[in-house]
């Protein structure tokens, strides 16, 4: 029987050896803990950063090295700032901070950089972490980088507004983009075009070739289409052989902006008749165009205005020859009768349909001293055409420069007869701005002398104000070349610009030519004959010839010599005239044409 001492002695190892149990199961417990921790902290897919109280780095885990590209080393001891990516304002962190100081957490989008300088999205999320007395001891951010998320994001956005084969816009971000044209329209008074294109027998295409040959074929139309349009347009495939433009016009004039629609429809057209290459084939393909207007004054849904170019786009499959419709029919008519006096003028010159006429120019005495070169068409079908109809539109592109090569070329052969006949007279010539930049013009002029062996000193080249804007310094080198030949400068139209002043001190003209529509009112509007009175001044002042153009009364001629010595050219002393007829009307007026001095006045 065991004693009380033997009860309490074993009661006490009990305890003891219980005791001793508990604390290295505590202990166990306790580093076991510590174990998985580190287990997690070293294998979490996350990047985890502890930081101490001051925000300096004191462990990461190899998540943090993998996803920054920046060492253990690298990082401990320093602020995790050197991650800042720039992207994110002051007021940002500043926020993240207040928040995390009052709720002792904080969780949000933010973009670092790596350690090659690239920056990325992460999700973090950052605990501010307390001991038993509430004092602040560490931060604990950890975050993971979800780059691949806003991928997939931008990706199926991206499918949500382009088309997957060619990635073009598709029809909801056409008609997003349309809706923007609309609004702009209203607020800047402009118009834009919306052009729908139908590949002819695009089906007959992928039954010959194939699916595959086909997708193929439209990825290289979109590219093609691409590399001739602006910017500015949006290009958009609606359907299979459905392709959608947008194109936006920097003007209110509908008949130059309709041009202007109307040379880009035949360029799309001829790119698709000239052949697409896929896989070593050549496919010539063609296709239908139709077109509608947005204006500031239209308000039509921007589904309409599709729908008005799908209606014009369905009319071409049923006519003859003309392969693109405006949806509205008479300016559609003024703009393709447009296009069509275009391509004829290119004919035109080719072909010489071109004629060379003459309109008098005289003395105070009415003696004749000179005539300007002017040009008419002589259709084969329309008839004689004026250049009113025609110069505007060969401005918009180098027609006007074969039209003014010929015409030099004319006058030039023109001075060299005048002045085998002994005829001392004056032509001017009106140049083309376009043509005048060339870089080739001063030299074509010097070949057109030397081959006709005309006088350079009868050669007046009328030009505008237009032709000296932009780079004067170049203008004005090229005159002065020419002006050493021999050859004279007037001004044309002298002041109905606005700054015709200023480039007389600098330009080496000799000659103003007073605007017809000044004349028209000078002996009946006071303002005009002011005008005209001022613009006489400052020519004598200058030592600067004067020619007045558009006379068609004996009070206009009495007026001008009444205030100077001026060049008179106009109706009353007669009409531009073929220079076959102006030269036989020259040879009847006698011998007394043969000994006028050259009228014209040198700075």
């Amino acid at each position: 029987m065991l004693t009380y001492l033997t009860i309490t002695l074993l009661g006490l190892l009990m305890l003891s050896w219980i005791s001793i149990y508990r604390y290295q199961t505590k202990h166990y417990q306790a580093n076991r803990n510590q174990l998985i921790a580190e287990r997690v902290f070293d294998t979490a897919t996350e990047a985890i950063m502890v930081t101490d109280a001051n925000a300096n780095i004191v462990a990461v885990n190899s998540a943090f090295c993998r996803i920054t590209g920046f060492s253990e080393l690298d990082v401990l001891g320093k602020n995790p700032r050197l991650l800042s990516s720039g992207r994110h304002e002051r007021a940002h962190y500043q926020s993240v901070w207040r928040i995390l100081l009052s709720e002792g957490t904080w969780a949000g989008e933010i973009w670092n950089r790596r350690k090659n300088g690239e920056t990325f999205p992460e999700w973090q999320t950052i605990s501010a972490i307390k001991d038993a007395s509430g004092k602040l001891i560490n931060y604990i951010s950890v975050f993971s980088d979800i780059s691949s998320i806003r991928h997939a994001q931008a990706r199926i956005e991206d499918l949500s507004w382009r088309d997957p084969l060619t990635g073009l816009a598709n029809r909801a971000l056409f008609l997003n983009r349309l809706e923007q044209a609309q609004a702009n329209a209203v607020r800047e008074n402009l118009i834009a075009y919306v052009l729908l294109l139908d590949i002819d027998r695009f089906k007959n295409v992928n039954e010959a070739y194939g699916l595959i040959t086909g997708d193929a074929i439209l990825k290289t139309v979109a590219e093609q289409f691409e590399r001739i349009l602006r910017t500015e347009d949006v290009l958009a495939r609606l359907d299979s052989d459905v392709f959608a433009l947008l194109l936006p016009c920097q003007t209110a004039d509908r008949a130059a902006s309709g041009h202007e629609i109307m040379v880009v429809a035949e360029k799309l057209r001829g790119l698709l008749r000239n052949g697409i290459e896929v896989e070593d084939r050549l496919i010539h393909l063609d296709a239908g165009i139709g077109i509608s207007m947005i204006t500031a004054a239209s308000h039509d849904t921007a589904l309409n205005v599709l729908h008005h170019a799908e209606i014009a786009m369905r009319q071409t499959k049923t006519a003859d020859s003309n392969r693109v419709i405006f949806f509205e029919v008479e300016m559609g008519k003024t703009i393709m009768h447009l296009y069509q006096l275009e391509q004829e003028l290119h004919q035109a010159v080719a072909h010489q349909q071109l004629r060379l006429y003459l309109q008098p120019q005289v003395n105070a005495s009415g003696i004749q001293v000179g005539a300007e070169a002017l040009v008419r068409w002589q259709h084969p079908e329309r008839g004689l055409i004026v250049p009113v109809v025609f110069i505007a539109l060969a401005e918009t592109s180098d027609l006007i420069v074969a039209i003014d090569r010929w015409m030099m070329a004319s006058v030039c052969q023109l001075l060299a007869q005048l002045k085998a006949q002994g005829y001392p007279l004056r032509i001017s010539l009106n140049v083309s701005p376009r043509h005048f930049r060339r870089a080739d013009f001063v030299d074509e002029i010097k070949l057109q002398l030397a081959r006709t062996g005309a006088d350079a000193s009868h050669l007046v080249l009328e030009i505008t104000e237009g032709l000296v804007i932009g780079n004067i310094e170049q203008a004005i080198a090229k005159m002065h070349q020419l002006k050493a030949l021999g050859i004279h400068f007037s001004m044309d139209d002298f002041g109905t610009g606005y700054s015709s002043l200023s480039h007389l001190k600098r330009l080496p003209i000799q000659e103003l030519k007073i605007d017809k529509s000044f004349i028209d009112d000078v002996t009946t509007d006071s303002n005009a004959a002011v005008l005209v009175e001022t613009i006489l001044s400052v020519a004598r002042h200058l030592n600067l010839q004067v020619v007045a153009e558009g006379i068609e009364t004996q009070a206009q001629v009495d007026f001008l010599n009444q205030h100077g010595k001026v060049i008179h050219q106009g109706y009353l002393f007669g009409r531009p005239q073929p220079v076959e007829t102006w030269l036989s009307n020259l040879t009847n007026a006698g011998s007394n044409l043969r000994h006028l001095p050259v009228i014209s006045k040198i700075r």
